[in-house]
């Protein structure tokens, strides 16, 4: 049976026929080299068969209940009772019966096109609900130019991936409508609390500003670390929470970021945090609520499996915080607050560990130093140069998090004018030619809070840099005319530093950013980790002869840094940027760090 076996999978299409193979394959006779074979198989069939519960769903609810038995009759819209039917045959609470008609009448009928996706395999539930909750509700020209542009890729992206290029070209397509639904949005936002079945408790808030949230999880990772460093037994995720709770409920009021970690380490000497418990066999409560057919709701955890937020991590719960650069040799470096450098923390993996230098032990504050009054945590921003200049209303982007209205990333590029600024032009296609750092600012003065450090990526493709640089707006003539100079620098002087010590084991701080601007993510299959806050890997290690060099470098979480360490993954990068995971089963997994900008219609003439 298992002779060809994956060749007459793969080409097998999902329906009866496919579910007969699959149930006459025994799958743990099956040989490693198709048993991948088999697990896709069979995600192509539950999709299929999840398209078909789901037509019965929607079909249930447009039925006329007053006609006979018999009879084959439907109304124009569902009878608002009608949920109550299917919630009822299929021993569901109401609140669970409403929500899986909602969605199965919201994607049948109102995305013919997903669904269809869906009964050919080709989706599955979770990436279906994703373009339901994301594209229910909107003008139909709008539906029609995001499915054109995404639907084919979709079965390719991970639910985080596919999520971000939506949200992407909502806000793109029609920045006013989008401003719109936020501002709604914003008028909503409120806290609430409510007890777990386990007898803990949730503080969640929703509707808040995104760059505003950004800075506030970067705020509390920022203390954890410290605590941690300090010597804190505690997990970070737990220091996190307890970090979170002691902010708002006062006991950190009007202390020093050195008197809340000598807080927290009293407490702990006081009573040691209790370890974490092993997971059990039980599932996670998960409480269910209605799908709203908008778009002004993040993705949260209530959400079904593989819609979680970008920047979900199993050991985290708010993104960490982006590694600061250290001096450049040429001494590049600009004047700046910057976040204390932070050290791994558990144990420097195989291949390569923590920076050579900053050591660990690095501190900006002493005893009794108060923070600046005013100031919040700065975070990493990306957005395009033009629309930043006010050129258009291009999306930004929040790594870890995803697409911001272009606005929100004016604001927060503005509090970051003491950050770091990066630059990075590119090629048709979108991707890199050549990155810098700039002084320059922006001569419109920064509103409001200024921020502590961050990082700030200024993108630009290199056809739009020539036309700003001929007829720059005013408030960015600075700005703009230091990246022109650059870049021309760039493309007729060749860089002799980028690769210049190939040798040592810890790339300068040149390499480091061009590898993380190239990358933008981690490179194992399906993470978007954001490479600021991944450790730079060597493809060939250093310890086996590994050069130090932008075609042996690439960002790794965590995680997956370990996954080819220590999981027996294999991992290569035939073209500087493309890398190649090998399983232990013998797949590959091709992957490429996505586009800086949107590929142009109209290539250069070059």
């Amino acid at each position: 049976m298992s002779d060809g076996l994956g060749e007459r999978l793969a080409g097998m299409p999902v329906g009866p026929e496919l579910a007969a193979v699959l149930a006459s394959v025994d799958v743990t006779a099956v040989p490693n080299g198709s048993v991948i074979d088999v697990l896709q198989a069979s995600a192509r069939q539950r999709a299929h068969t999840d398209g078909v519960y789901l037509r019965a769903v929607a079909s249930t609810l447009e039925r006329d209940p007053s006609a006979g038995p018999d009879s084959v009759a439907r109304l124009a819209e569902p009878d608002r009772f009608a949920p109550d039917e299917v919630r009822a045959a299929l021993v569901m609470t109401r609140r669970q019966g409403w929500s899986e008609s909602e969605f199965a009448y919201l994607l049948c009928r109102g995305l013919p096109s997903v669904h269809a996706e869906m009964l050919a395999g080709r989706i599955d539930r979770d990436r279906a609900w994703v373009f339901v909750h994301h594209l229910a509700g909107l003008p139909a020209g709008l539906i029609a130019k995001v499915l054109n542009a995404v639907l084919a890729a979709a079965p390719g992206l991970t639910t985080g991936q596919l999520r971000a290029r939506i949200l992407k070209l909502i806000l793109t397509a029609d920045p006013d409508r989008a401003e719109d639904v936020y501002q709604r949005a914003l008028g909503e936002r409120a806290v609430v609390g409510y007890l777990n079945p386990d007898g803990t408790a949730v503080i969640s808030a929703s509707g808040l500003p995104p760059d505003e949230a950004a800075a506030a999880t970067e705020r509390i990772a920022a203390l954890a670390r410290a605590a941690k460093r300090a010597g804190h037994p505690g997990r970070i995720d737990q220091l996190r929470a307890d970090i979170y709770l002691r902010l708002l409920d006062g006991r950190f009021h009007h202390l020093t970021h050195t008197e809340m970690i000598t807080a927290l380490l009293a407490e702990a000497t006081q009573t040691q945090t209790p370890p974490a418990k092993p997971p059990t066999t039980e599932a996670t409560p998960v409480r269910a609520t209605p799908l709203k057919a908008t778009t002004d709701k993040p993705v949260t955890a209530e959400h079904p499996a593989g819609t979680e937020p970008d920047s979900a991590e199993p050991d985290s719960a708010v993104p960490e915080s982006a590694e600061p650069e250290s001096a450049e040799p040429d001494g590049d470096r600009l004047d700046r607050a910057e976040p204390d450098w932070t050290a791994p923390d558990d144990a420097p993996l195989a291949g390569d560990g923590p920076r050579d230098d900053q050591p660990a032990s690095v501190s900006r504050k002493t005893a009794g130093e108060r923070e600046p009054l005013g100031r919040v945590a700065g975070i990493e921003v990306r957005a395009r140069l033009d629309s930043l200049a006010g050129v258009n209303q291009l999306p930004g982007e929040l790594p870890g998090w995803g697409p911001i209205l272009a606005d929100t990333a004016r604001r927060a590029v503005a509090r970051q004018h003491h950050g770091q600024w990066r630059w990075a032009v590119t090629d048709h296609e979108g991707y890199l030619l050549a990155e810098g750092l700039t002084r320059r600012r922006p001569t419109t003065g920064p509103p409001g809070h200024h921020a502590d450090g961050g990082i700030v990526e200024l993108a630009i493709p290199a056809t739009v840099l020539a036309r700003l640089a001929e007829d720059p707006p005013p408030a960015w003539a600075g700005v703009i005319g230091d990246i022109a100079t650059q870049y021309q620098h760039a493309r007729t002087t060749p860089d002799t530093d980028l690769d210049g010590q190939a040798g040592r084991r810890f790339p300068g701080n040149g390499l480091r950013r061009y590898v993380q601007i190239r990358d933008r993510t981690c490179t194992a299959p399906g993470c978007r980790r954001p490479a600021t806050q991944s450790e730079q890997d060597h493809t060939h290690d250093h310890q086996h002869g590994g050069l130090t060099t932008h075609t042996n470098l690439g960002p790794g979480c965590k995680h997956d840094h370990r996954l080819k360490h220590e999981g027996d993954w294999i991992v290569t990068q035939p073209q500087p940027g493309r890398f190649i995971w090998t399983s232990p089963l013998g797949r590959a997994y091709h992957t490429r760090g996505e586009r800086i900008t949107d590929p142009q219609e109209d290539p250069p003439p070059f």
